[in-house]
Parts: structure tokens; C-alpha cells; sequence
């Protein structure tokens, strides 16, 4: 049966709601399976917030496209703000080529190839924090390493220049949102951006990446005839980002977590093991991707919801992983051991993110090295929230940790 659309009175994009989205997430959830949101800026835009409806949307690529855009622009209407991404920003048959080279490049065998050099680099970063003591952990921990080891594994990138990857992060998920007044400032302040593109751009192509690396396994697609020459350089790109942009964040939310519940701390502190299940129920009590946006190809209903065609569906997984139909009552709580299989923080279906299993190795490999080489840590300030049109983290994480 068809029925009306509810509506929200709350603009997700306003501070308040980006530093912490909890209230917004719940009470989209109880409102319907779609949503009409307020939006300052203008934006017509429904919101879908129910684990049932996200993850349905998610795996319907046919009625429900990437390739107009997974920002708030409709890329068949608007001019976009920088080359739509090969993997996230086409949709099938165009995808199915690129993503079959991107399962071929990182494949198990070598992500697997990654673990002694990621290793190495969790241990010099761990010694470096233990002789600090008290440190700001976004920076130190959470941005030194994928900084460290993915443009390494990507394209073997100098360490001059990699804070480019950083001002280029800012500038994409800021740009992927509405030009709010607070977007705009940090947009307008952002120091030397078409220098951190053009650097980002140069370093992916192909007499920049070093041999032996994922960059160049993607090169080598080119000369099988297996993509164009100007794919490449923008499938490079995107497996940088998704190794270094959201795990950022999702490695600062994480520790975090850890901190706020010594309880999960402790446990993690005698499995070390379990990095990555620590990581994995990180993305799902606070997802780092605040929303992914899909567009109707033609009239269509969300769960007897009507929805135009163009109309922009702004995805919440972050509302989704904590729905209680699907994770039960203990939705709102932190536990690693939980059995987080099936959460829709790296999305689902052909789109999902293809970065998973680096993110995941990073995430496992210095989280383990982490809890096995501290005994104790505490907030050594108040944290400071992210505030940023797509990406939910921290701006500052100081803590004070002690050794094992």
C-alpha cells in the first residue's frame, strides 16, 4: 500500500547534528522507511535510515544509480566538481569491467603480500607513541599510519608530499555534501588545493608508480586491454583514498571507542587478536561514512514510500547498524565480541567498498600491535568532533597511554 511520505524537521548538515548524529539516527528510524529531511541549502532530499530499506537500496543497482552521483549533485543535470570515480560513480555494465580488475589487484594473495611491511611500520609507530606518552591520537596514530603504509602498497609514493592526501580528502567529502555556510569556509580556507590535486594526480601515473605495487598491477590491466589509459590513473586514485581516507577516521573513532569502554579495552588487551572484530563493531556503533547517495532511474517506492526518479536517496548507514530489527537490543552498545557480519558501514552489493580488505589489514595489524604493547590509556583532554559534510570522526583525539 502506498502512503505518504513523513517528514523530519531537522537539517542533518547543521553542527550540531555532524558532531553527533545519534538523536537524528533515531528518530529517522522511527519516522519511516523514507524520509523527507529539512535542508537549508535548498537540496530536495529523502532520507532512509532502517537496516531493512538501506541494505535493499544498497544491492539495487538498477533501480537505484551511483553513475548520477554519490554526493548530493545529480551528475546527468550538474556540473561536477571533479571526475566522477570509475568504481563508485558508474554503475554496471560500465563497473563490472574496472571492479574485476580491482578484485584481481587486490586479491587475498596480495593484500597477504602486505602483512610483514605493515607490520613493520604498526611497530616503529607503536615505539614512537610509547616514548610520547601523551599525544594527539588523530595525527600520531590515526593519520601516521595509513599516511605511512598505503601510498607505500598503492604506488610507492615519496614521503614528501603525502600530507596532499589529506587537504584532497577534505576537499572530496566536503565537496560531496551542500555548500553550507560552514562547508564553504572550510572549502574557501583550505590552503593550496589545486596543488594537492595536481600532486594526487601525478602520483598515480604510470612513471610514478613504483613497480611491484597496486598501482602498477593496475597499469599492467591497461597494457592486457583489460582499461583504457585513462582509466588507470583514476582507478589508482581510488584505491588510495580507500585505504587512507574513511580508515583514518574510522581508526580514530576506534580507539576511542576503546577509551570510552576500558571494559573492551581489557578484553582486547587479552585478544589482541581480535584488531580487526574491534575495528569491524567500531564501524558499526559509529560508522565513519555519514551517508552515500543514491538517485531513482524512474518513479519508484521504498517500502510503499513514493520516490521521483532524480530525487536524491541519502543513505544512512550509520542509522542502519544501529537499528535495533536487526542488531537487537544491545544495538546502542560497544562489544567487540558481537558478531558484526552483515553491517552496511562498507556499503553492499556491487559498490561496495572494494578497500575493505587493505583497511581491514591496516586496522587489524596496528590495533593488535597496539593493545599486545600498552597496558593502559585515557583521554589526556577533551576530544574534539569532526565536523565535515561525509565523513563522521574526531578533528582531535589527545590521549596518554602507558606501557605493557
Amino acid at each position: 500500500m502506498t502512503t505518504t511520505m513523513p517528514a523530519l524537521d531537522i537539517d542533518p548538515f547543521t553542527d550540531d547534528v555532524l558532531a553527533d548524529p545519534t538523536d537524528f539516527h533515531r528518530r529517522l528510524r522511527a519516522a519511516g522507511p523514507a524520509v523527507k529531511v529539512r535542508q537549508s541549502e535548498g537540496l530536495d532530499l529523502v532520507a532512509v535510515g532502517r537496516d531493512r530499506d538501506v541494505r535493499e537500496i544498497y544491492a539495487d543497482h538498477e533501480n537505484f544509480l551511483n553513475s548520477r552521483g554519490s554526493g548530493v549533485l545529480d551528475l546527468q543535470r550538474d556540473e561536477p566538481f571533479r571526475e566522477p570515480g570509475l568504481l563508485l560513480e558508474h554503475d554496471p555494465p560500465a563497473h563490472t569491467a574496472v571492479r574485476t580488475v580491482m578484485a584481481d589487484v587486490i586479491s587475498p594473495r596480495h593484500v597477504r603480500g602486505l602483512r610483514a611491511s605493515f607490520q613493520a611500520a604498526a611497530d616503529d609507530l607503536v615505539d614512537r607513541l610509547l616514548d610520547l606518552k601523551t599525544f594527539d591520537a588523530q595525527k600520531e596514530f590515526a593519520e601516521a599510519f595509513p599516511l605511512r603504509v598505503v601510498p607505500d602498497a598503492v604506488m610507492g609514493a615519496p614521503e614528501e608530499g603525502r600530507e596532499n592526501l589529506l587537504r584532497y580528502s577534505v576537499f572530496l567529502f566536503e565537496s560531496m555534501g551542500p555548500r553550507t555556510p560552514r562547508a564553504r569556509r572550510v572549502l574557501e580556507q583550505l590552503p593550496d588545493v589545486e596543488g594537492a590535486i595536481a600532486w594526487v594526480r601525478d602520483s598515480c601515473r604510470r612513471e610514478n608508480v613504483r613497480p611491484g605495487s597496486f598501482g602498477a598491477l593496475i597499469w599492467e590491466a591497461v597494457d592486457r586491454g583489460e582499461l583504457t589509459e585513462e582509466q588507470a590513473p583514476n582507478l589508482v586514485r581510488s584505491l588510495l583514498g580507500a585505504g587512507i581516507d574513511t580508515t583514518i577516521h574510522s581508526l580514530a573513532v576506534t580507539l576511542h571507542l576503546l577509551v570510552s569502554h576500558q571494559d573492551q579495552w581489557a578484553l582486547l588487551r587479552d585478544q589482541p587478536g581480535r584488531g580487526r572484530f574491534a575495528f569491524d563493531e567500531a564501524l558499526r556503533h559509529r560508522t565513519t561514512v555519514r551517508q552515500n547517495f543514491r538517485t531513482p532511474a524512474r518513479d519508484l517506492e521504498i517500502d510503499g514510500v513514493p520516490v521521483r526518479e532524480g530525487q536524491k536517496i541519502m543513505l544512512v548507514p550509520g542509522a542502519a547498524n544501529r537499528d535495533p530489527e536487526r542488531w537487537g537490543e544491545s544495538a546502542d552498545a560497544f562489544d567487540i565480541t558481537r558478531d558484526t557480519g552483515g553491517h552496511l558501514a562498507l556499503g553492499r552489493g556491487v559498490h561496495q567498498c572494494a578497500g575493505a580488505p587493505v583497511a581491514r589489514l591496516e586496522a587489524d595489524t596496528l590495533l593488535s600491535t597496539f593493545a599486545r604493547r600498552v597496558k593502559g590509556i585515557e583521554f589526556a583532554g577533551t576530544p574534539v568532533p569532526l565536523l565535515n559534510n561525509t565523513l563522521r570522526g574526531w578533528s582531535s583525539l589527545p590521549v596518554t597511554i602507558t606501557a605493557a
